[in-house]
Formats: structure tokens, sequence, C-alpha cells
């Protein structure tokens, strides 16, 4: 790979500033800045790295994440760090994650997610009436704040904060996360990744479809929703020696006491 691009917050001077420097270390080891790049470096937080794989992601174009400073579960790569990784790069040195993307289609519109795909009440206060279909089968009416429907790559982010379980980011499957339902037994579910879900929205509340956190739709009573595996992957690229596990004991403090 010899061209890149960065993707950053245009509207962060600190990212503006940082741009500016990976901008000159790209080029000093060798890359050529580019409109149509090889790979594409996204700076600053998840929500970054999240905007790029909406843009890159279907193009098939790798994308690392460089973190500059917040949680940054997605741009786990720190600035330090970032001159050897791209010596790597250069060489070779490097592996490709595929992370499954979330697609949700109803009448002429269709969003995509790496993250999650949020439907979610958009009258503060008010809950919203859902009907849940899973490959045909009816399987409940319920009220609530609204529902997540997540990969496992967005196992650690919203649905994790709603209750939700982790998954190992390769792991092909659709996670189901209620928000705060008025039931006690409507609880996540997790689901092959070849289900189709199909959740229609009752007379009961207005509601929203959020892609990311980042794009949203509104969604009318009445109206079905297809949710499902998208037909494309996004690639990630990572260090040889980066695992999910030390990210996830690194960011979010996981695991057990060692002197217990």
């Amino acid at each position: 790979m010899k061209k890149a691009k960065i993707v950053f917050n245009r509207g962060k001077i600190p990212a503006i500033k940082a741009a500016r420097a990976i901008e000159k270390l790209l080029v000093r080891k060798g890359f050529a800045i580019s409109g149509r790049p090889d790979f594409v470096l996204a700076l600053g937080g998840d929500g970054t790295m999240l905007a790029a794989a909406a843009k890159y992601g279907k193009k098939g174009i790798p994308i690392l994440g460089i973190n500059l400073g917040g949680l940054g579960f997605l741009t786990d790569v720190t600035s330090n760090r970032l001159p050897a990784i791209l010596s790597n790069i250069r060489n070779g040195k490097f592996r490709i994650e595929k992370r499954m993307v979330l697609r949700a289609a109803f009448g002429d519109s269709v969003l995509n997610a790496l993250n999650d795909l949020t439907i979610s009440t958009s009258v503060p206060g008010r809950v919203v009436e859902f009907t849940s279909t899973i490959d045909g089968e009816y399987i409940c009416r319920f009220v609530a704040d609204g529902i997540i429907i997540a990969s496992p790559t967005g196992s650690t982010a919203y649905s994790l904060a709603t209750g939700g379980p982790i998954l190992l980011p390769h792991t092909e499957a659709i996670i189901l996360t209620p928000i705060a339902p008025h039931t006690l037994s409507v609880r996540p579910l997790v689901l092959p990744a070849t289900s189709k879900v199909d959740i229609e929205i009752g007379q009961k509340g207005k509601a929203i479809l959020v892609a990311d956190g980042q794009r949203s739709k509104e969604i009318k009573n009445g109206q079905s929703i297809r949710f499902e595996r998208a037909d494309y992957y996004i690639k990630l690229i990572k260090p040889l020696n980066a695992t999910f596990f030390n990210t996830l004991k690194e960011k979010m403090k996981w695991g057990g006491r060692e002197d217990a």
C-alpha cells in the first residue's frame, strides 16, 4: 500500500494540527497523499472511524484508526506508535480484520452501520410500540424507549451500555438489545448472522432510526424495517500484536482482579 488519505474532524483544532503532522510523517515514510487511497487513516475517536467506514468501507479500502485521546475502542492506535506501524504497513507487516456490517431497509431507504442501528423514541420521555418478527416467525409485541440492532463490533458500544453481551469482533451474529423495555420478559438476544429481523413500529409513540449515531431517518407509525447482514465487510488495519482482549482490558478495564 503506497497511497494514503487522512480522515479527521475539520471542526476540531487539535485534529487539524495532528493531521498536518501525520501528513508530513506519511510523506517521510514514503507514502503519497491521495484522493484515491490504498488505505485510510481515521484520526480522532470512534465517531471519526465510523464516518470513515461509512464513506470508504463499501469500496473495500482498509482503515487504520488512530486515537486522539478519548476512549477510542475502534481507534486503538496511539499517535506515538504510528511511526513504527507505518513502517510495518510499508513492509506488509500487518493484518486485516473483516468486520460485519448491518443493513436496515424500509420503503425506498437503506441505512448501513458498522456498530449499530437504533430505533429510538423521537419524543423524550415517551415510549414506542414495537412488533418483532425473526425469519418470518412472530416473536412479540412490546413497548420501550427503543431497540438496538448491533453487530459484533458494536457489541462494545451502545448495546453494551444498555445491558447487551460482548461478542468477539469476528463472530458472525446479530444482537437485539431493547432499551428500557416496559416488561422484564424482553431481554437481549443473539441471533445468527443469516437472520432476517423485521420490526414494525406500532401506533404508540414516534420513532427515529439512527445508524452508528450519525445518520438518521424518521420512521412512520405502521412502518416495518428489515434488518440483516449487509453484503460487504469493513476492513480494519491492525498491528500484528494487537488483540481484542488486550483492547478490552485496556479500554474497558474488563477482567477480574489479579490478586483476588
